[in-house]
């Protein structure tokens, strides 16, 4: 399983939806309906997962689940 995977399952697992539709476009708030008090859940969540910090500034610029991926992605690889 690579990283990405790893995302991917942690993102939908939290979520409780399946993984396929975790697509580079897919909106946070409008596909998935997350709120802003969910994607900080998932923020934490993520940060629990994968031992890294997500600033505030960080979680605000993300859009999409693909933004979400690079940045988990990233920080992982810091």
């Amino acid at each position: 399983m690579t990283r990405a995977d790893e995302v991917r399952a942690a993102v939908a697992g939290h979520l409780g939806i399946e993984p396929e539709r975790l697509t580079e476009e897919a909106s946070l708030s409008q596909d998935l309906g997350l709120d802003s008090l969910a994607g900080i859940e998932l923020a934490t969540a993520l940060e629990n997962r994968f031992s890294l910090r997500i600033t505030d500034d960080e979680l605000a610029a993300v859009r999409t689940y693909g933004d979400l991926q690079r940045l988990v992605l990233r920080k992982v690889a810091a």
